[in-house]
């Protein structure tokens, strides 16, 4: 189904750690006729909690979408254990790549709500109860802060797509078993999916290794010149210049899209499977780590459909048509 029902848009809040692959995300959902964003919440992640609202006002300005609303949230983990865990070694520095704005007038953080990130989302889940669909692509903090200061929250979202948490034990940054976004915040991953209360798809690591892009489409994409598309390009050039020539890396994936996409037109999945899914908090090597209860021997009630395979024909079309 897309995100159109009749005439009747969808409402969606992104929450996000804008590195380039939110960035993309972010260009998907604006640039569907079918979708209302009524606010990005900001996180720390990729980067730290200021750049990441910059990179956020930075994207929306390239979009011609600086009329929607941008919340700061979180700078820090619930549990802040040694230095926090970042992403600089893939979205550089600044967390787009380290291109120089050009604008005139880069956007600043003048143009922030003065209201916070998880206040926000109490107040829009109340003004639209059961019509907004949170799209999360960042470690958990905010969303896992709202259910703790209102267990109704949860309740009044009509669904929550996730990027994030480990389907094969596949770990990626510095953890040997976790995603970075759950690695980034373990507790947090673990109360939003023990305690949110309502739908949530999860687009796994794992997931976005298998469901990537081939280089030859890459190339094609490539040559598609727009404003939106050159900027794209900058961004990402020093990270697919990593995966492709230095790590060499067999297809182009970028993770957010994948999740963004499930949510935009969730009719592009092909399988899934719905059980009960927690995290790890103790393990030494494991803390982070999505425990998914294949077996249904943990005794659990489902409460996470984990995608698994998507319409790869579509999932393109869509990144094609988000630079246009």
């Amino acid at each position: 189904m897309s995100g159109e029902m009749g005439d009747k848009k969808m409402k969606m809040i992104i929450d996000v750690d804008t590195g380039i692959d939110d960035a993309q995300a972010i260009m998907m959902a604006v640039s569907r006729q079918d979708v209302d964003v009524i606010g990005i919440t900001c996180v720390s992640g990729n980067v730290g909690i200021d750049q990441v609202c910059v990179n956020t006002l930075r994207v929306l300005k390239f979009c011609n979408r600086l009329d929607i609303p941008v919340f700061k949230g979180a700078a820090s983990p619930f549990i802040v254990e040694g230095s926090l865990s970042q992403a600089r070694y893939h979205h550089g520095n600044d967390g787009l790549g380290d291109v120089p704005d050009i604008s005139p007038v880069p956007p600043g953080p003048s143009l922030l709500q003065s209201q916070g990130a998880v206040q926000a989302l109490l107040e829009l889940t109340n003004q639209h109860p059961g019509e907004i669909t949170l799209v999360a692509l960042a470690p958990l903090t905010n969303i896992a802060l709202a259910v703790k200061l209102d267990a109704g929250f949860g309740r009044r979202l009509k669904h929550m797509v996730i990027m994030g948490g480990n389907i094969e034990g596949r770990g990626n940054v510095s953890s040997a078993c976790a995603e970075f976004n759950f690695f980034s915040d373990p507790e947090g991953a673990y109360i939003t999916l023990r305690e949110l209360g309502c739908p949530i798809s999860l687009v796994a690591w794992e997931t976005c290794l298998h469901n990537a892009l081939s280089w030859d489409w890459f190339d094609q994409w490539k040559t598609t010149d727009t404003p939106k598309a050159r900027f794209n390009f900058c961004i990402i050039k020093n990270g697919v210049n990593r995966i492709r020539n230095v790590l060499k890396i067999l297809r182009y994936r970028s993770c957010d899209p994948v999740a963004m996409a499930v949510a935009v037109d969730s009719s592009l999945v092909l399988e899934s499977e719905t059980m009960f899914c927690t995290v790890e908090l103790q393990g030494k090597v494991t803390r982070g780590q999505m425990v998914v209860d294949w077996q249904n021997s943990m005794g659990g009630i489902p409460n996470v459909t984990v995608v698994t395979k998507i319409d790869l024909e579509r999932f393109a079309k869509l990144m094609e048509t988000m630079l246009l």
